[in-house]
């Protein structure tokens, strides 16, 4: 009976399929990280500085004048308020008709305090120019009162040198001191127009980079002279050239002669803001010709430090005054002063650039820089690498700072490039940074078991890679059978030097090393079918 259940048992295992009993073949399919692309953009970058600017509000006091009332006092702390936020300001009140400093006020960002003059508070302006005395008579010399308190305020500081000088007349008349005939003459009578060259020839000699062209200009005729009663060869104070204007000379960055005065006869022509006065032409006219006189230290097509614009008024033509007849709101008569500034930055320039991070892995060949400036519609300039005009890379630094202008500073830490020649950087232009690490290759394929060697295929992107010691796959062994390794690193350095590579990679089991081109890369394949021992 025994021996009938062995041979039963025998005839039923020889019915089951084979495949019931061999060893399943391992499989391992897995791919490697395609090389990665890394983009920046970074901009360059300023430094807001509070620009000097030096006002000099020349007031009408006169007895028929408007202008001090609670518009213009709110008007006046409005400008006040602006200058503050935006300048390094300091502000000097003066009244038209006077002598010297006397009634002049003066206050200051910084809080000093010139001789001659009554400091205040910034908060008190609007409420003193009230204290002004009224002044009465029929003689105007506002262009000589400027010239006069340009004059005194630089020796007492409250005026300074290389600041932006922006000087404000305020009347309901005009200038009619040049007219010594005693005779009804016309303020735009021709004596008139060269007093009022004059006066502005003076001014821009004060200003500096002036060429001093409208001196010919303001040169009496013998007829002249005799009507006027006069010696002079004109009413300028100083020469052709300015060479006599000696520590007078202000070397402004900007300077402005803003006029407040009506281009109507009040009293025959619709002015409701001011009851009485005249017809301007002198404060208009003199604004116009400072205006006008290019700045010697410029250069190109706009020798002028400040946007130029084509304004008239009342077909003067004008653009530094402000017809007061034309104002419905006086709370608004100051904001030419305060638009006639441009806000003051200091452009940062770069000879380095950060372009990765610390500690990352960059392929310095597949470096791509662009340069553009922020805000333009034009498309950005490719930076090659060039040591006269383009970039170098210089590897990674700490702490390391990439601008030298106007300070060396803006300190980084990373991978870094040198910008030379017309490469280099400066606001408001930008840089987009494009690299890709570094590509890594693989001298090995890990098996997760004991693989019988002949049972052993390898795909590498859908293509079979032959056992070879050429271009193909080796089993590493320890004697004759698959040697085990823990934590072995399966990057090399390249296909064809199998050095191991950092960062390492490191993987434990058993390994097919990689010969030639069957090497492989980053966003690879690999497929690997095998038969395990067993044991």
């Amino acid at each position: 009976m025994k021996k009938i259940l062995i041979v039963l048992t025998l005839l039923f295992m020889a019915s089951c399929a084979k495949e019931e009993f061999a060893t399943r073949k391992n499989s391992n399919s897995f791919g490697t990280d395609p090389t990665q692309t890394v983009n920046s953009e970074m901009c360059s970058k300023f430094t807001y500085i509070r620009p000097p600017v030096d006002l000099l509000f020349v007031w009408d006091n006169s007895t028929s004048t408007g202008f001090i009332s609670n518009q213009t006092k709110t008007a006046l702390n409005n400008v006040v308020n602006n200058i503050a936020d935006r300048f390094d300001y300091q502000v000097l009140m003066a009244p038209l008709i006077g002598s010297g400093n006397s009634g002049t006020y003066f206050f200051s960002r910084a809080g000093i305090n010139p001789s001659g003059v009554t400091t205040i508070s910034r908060y008190a302006a609007s409420s003193v120019i009230s204290n002004f005395s009224p002044a009465s008579g029929t003689r105007e010399g506002g262009l000589s009162r400027i010239n006069e308190l340009v004059k005194l305020n630089q020796l007492n500081g409250a005026l300074r040198k290389n600041a932006h000088t922006i000087i404000v007349i305020m009347s309901n008349e005009d200038d009619n001191s040049w007219n010594t005939t005693g005779s009804n003459l016309s303020n735009n009578h021709a004596l008139a127009v060269k007093y009022r060259k004059a006066m502005a020839h003076d001014l821009l000699c004060m200003r500096g980079n002036y060429n001093g062209a409208l001196y010919s200009q303001s040169l009496y005729s013998s007829f002249d002279k005799q009507v006027l009663g006069t010696t002079k060869n004109t009413a300028a104070t100083f020469n052709s050239t300015c060479s006599n204007v000696g520590n007078y000379e202000l070397n402004s960055s900007m300077l402005r002669l803003i006029s407040l005065a009506p281009s109507v006869d009040p009293e025959s022509y619709s002015c409701p803001q001011i009851t009485k006065g005249e017809k301007n032409f002198n404060y208009h006219g003199a604004s116009d010709l400072v205006y006008n006189q290019p700045y010697e230290n410029l250069s190109g097509s706009n020798p002028y430090p400040f946007p130029r614009s084509n304004n008239s008024y009342n077909g003067f033509g004008h653009n530094d005054n402000v017809n007061v007849c034309t104002q419905s709101n006086f709370n608004s008569i100051f904001d030419h002063v305060y638009n006639s500034i441009e806000d003051a930055i200091l452009n940062h320039k770069y000879n380095y650039w950060k372009v990765a991070e610390p500690g990352a892995r960059i392929d310095t060949n597949s470096l791509i820089i662009t340069k553009y400036v922020r805000g333009s519609s034009q498309p950005g300039t490719p930076i090659l690498e060039s040591m006269s005009n383009g970039y170098s890379y210089i590897g990674e630094r700490g702490n390391f700072a990439t601008r030298y202008s106007p300070s060396v500073g803006e300190e980084h830490s990373g991978h870094f490039i040198r910008l030379n020649g017309n490469a280099i950087v400066e606001y408001p232009e930008c840089l987009v940074v494009s690299y890709q690490t570094p590509q890594n290759f693989y001298g090995y394929v890990k098996l997760n078991s004991k693989p019988v060697e002949s049972s052993i295929t390898l795909k590498i992107n859908g293509q079979t890679i032959n056992k070879s010691s050429t271009n193909g796959w080796q089993l590493m062994k320890s004697g004759s059978s698959p040697a085990y390794y823990s934590n072995f690193n399966i990057k090399v350095t390249s296909p064809t030097d199998d050095t191991p590579a950092t960062p390492v990679m490191n993987e434990t089991g058993y390994f097919l090393k990689l010969f030639g081109n069957a090497v492989y890369s980053d966003g690879a394949n690999v497929e690997v079918n095998f038969y395990p021992t067993g044991n």
